[in-house]
């Protein structure tokens, strides 16, 4: 059985327990590189949010958008 599997296997309190772990060793380790445009990317849109906060939406506005409602 592979790795896969065998975490498609577990019941979701495990998985949940698995990912939980895997989170904290993640931000335990040294930090992540991210690819210096998605870094621009980033800054950018933070900029653009700071300088006008009205353009952002909330929750339930991001979840009608990827519900396609």
């Amino acid at each position: 059985m592979t790795l896969q599997e065998s975490l498609r296997a577990l019941p979701p309190d495990e998985k949940l327990a698995v990912v939980t772990q895997l989170w904290n060793d993640l931000a335990a380790s040294a930090p992540l590189m991210l690819p210096e445009d998605e870094l621009a990317e980033m800054n950018r849109r933070r900029d653009e949010l700071l300088a006008n906060p009205d353009i952002a939406i909330d929750a339930d506005e991001v979840w009608r958008r990827v519900d396609g409602d």
